[in-house]
């Protein structure tokens, strides 16, 4: 018994943090001091993000991280990749195609063995498998739907809609009494485009973009789809071109608005500008089937690079975010669902929108699958808001057909 007492403090400490799993050893670390890049595309996060690296960056005086927000992020990490310039942590989405080509060529690091991938929902989780293993690590999902000013509803006397043509019901009748029945952020392609993503979701599977050939301009389903777009831009607020994303959150939460077709991570940026709006999220009703599902996916999720020069420093921050009382306080803050186990969201607006998610009314963001990967997306989305301009409904399918195309043969 004597011996055992004996065993010293250095070695009792080693023992618990192999217990632990990912925890960082200042001891271990050469350098004076060690800096880590954490690349993010999401401004609407930077201030909880900053707040956990403050607090990690306490517990482990020799490292410091760096968070990165630049315009058009998707396509800096693209071109930062490329040239052999890869952040040491970054935001990534599974499914889609530039994920599977940086696992498969060898940029991201393994983390299918770590124990911290444990701590998340296998249900998402698994979404970053890529011949047996995982490079990415989830953090939050995101989920679509439609922000409503419970007000303007009570006053009008009015339903959740939860068809489309009751949607539209809903639209006029709110224009017709004299409120702006929708704000969109046209002037912003990246976000407004959300909605007709909506509609595409909804209206193919996933095996739809595996085609080696489309014919768009002479597809019923996408005709429906850009007429139901132009029936919705009737409906928006006079300048909407003039409005970014920023400004429409704005907007919404004084009341300038009825309806927003929105995702979760703008919560936090409305509810900041007018904390006192009463307002709801239903799921948005793309068809006039009651199975319509809701658009969503892994929102922050990571990967690491393979040449990071700081592995375990770098796979020890992402255990500390994805510990349940970090997690929890990320989900709390941008009132996304979280990916990881026993985590629960505490925004009451948002129950219609979980309710369908439980259900397995889900639908993933059609452009994962789509051949091209960021690149593909941002035409798509380059073209949406020139449609939304000039509503010219033979060139904008036109234009998706070519695109579409080139890229599924550039495969």
């Amino acid at each position: 018994m004597k011996q055992f007492l004996s065993i010293s403090p250095i070695l009792i400490i080693l023992l618990l943090a192999g217990c632990t799993g990912n925890e960082l050893d200042q001891s271990l670390i050469k350098e004076d001091k060690i800096e880590l890049e954490f690349f993010s595309p999401k401004p609407e996060t930077e201030v909880i993000f900053n707040e956990l690296i403050q607090e990690f960056e306490e517990l482990h005086p020799k490292v410091t991280i760096k968070q990165v927000i630049v315009p058009e992020p998707m396509t800096v990490l693209k071109a930062r990749i490329a040239r052999g310039d890869i952040p040491d942590l970054f935001i990534t989405y599974p499914i889609e195609q530039d994920y599977k080509v940086r696992a498969e060529k060898g940029y991201l690091l393994d983390l299918s063995n770590e124990p911290f991938i444990k701590n998340i929902q296998p249900t998402i989780q698994n979404r970053y498998l890529i011949n047996g293993k995982m490079y990415g690590a989830a953090l939050t999902q995101n989920a679509v739907g439609v922000l409503y000013n419970k007000d303007h509803f009570e006053e009008l006397n009015l339903s959740v809609p939860n068809s489309w043509n009751s949607f539209v019901q809903v639209l006029e009748e709110l224009k017709s009494n004299g409120k702006t029945a929708l704000v969109m952020p046209n002037k912003d392609a990246n976000q407004a485009s959300i909605f007709n993503l909506n509609l595409v979701a909804n209206e193919f599977e996933t095996s739809y973009w595996e085609k080696g050939e489309f014919s768009i301009v002479s597809d019923p389903r996408w005709r429906e789809i850009t007429e139901k777009t132009l029936t919705v831009l009737s409906y928006v607020q006079p300048n909407s071109f003039e409005d970014s994303y920023y400004d429409v959150n704005k907007k919404f939460a004084k009341g300038e608005g009825s309806m927003y077709i929105m995702g979760t991570w703008a919560l936090t940026m409305i509810e900041k500008s007018n904390p006192y709006l009463n307002y709801g999220i239903f799921p948005f009703p793309a068809s006039n089937q009651k199975d319509h599902n809701v658009l969503g996916g892994v929102d922050i999720g990571f990967a690491i690079s393979a040449d990071t020069k700081h592995p375990e420093e770098v796979k020890a921050f992402l255990a500390f975010l994805i510990k349940r009382e970090n997690a929890q306080r990320v989900s709390d803050f941008e009132g996304s669902i979280s990916a990881v186990k026993e985590v629960t969201n505490t925004h009451k607006e948002g129950h219609l929108i979980r309710e369908k998610i439980a259900s397995g009314q889900v639908v993933n963001w059609p452009n994962h699958y789509w051949a091209g990967g960021n690149a593909a997306e941002s035409e798509f989305r380059k073209y949406t808001a020139q449609f939304y301009y000039d509503q010219n409904m033979d060139d904008y399918l036109k234009n998706l057909e070519k695109m579409f195309n080139r890229y599924s043969n550039a495969k």
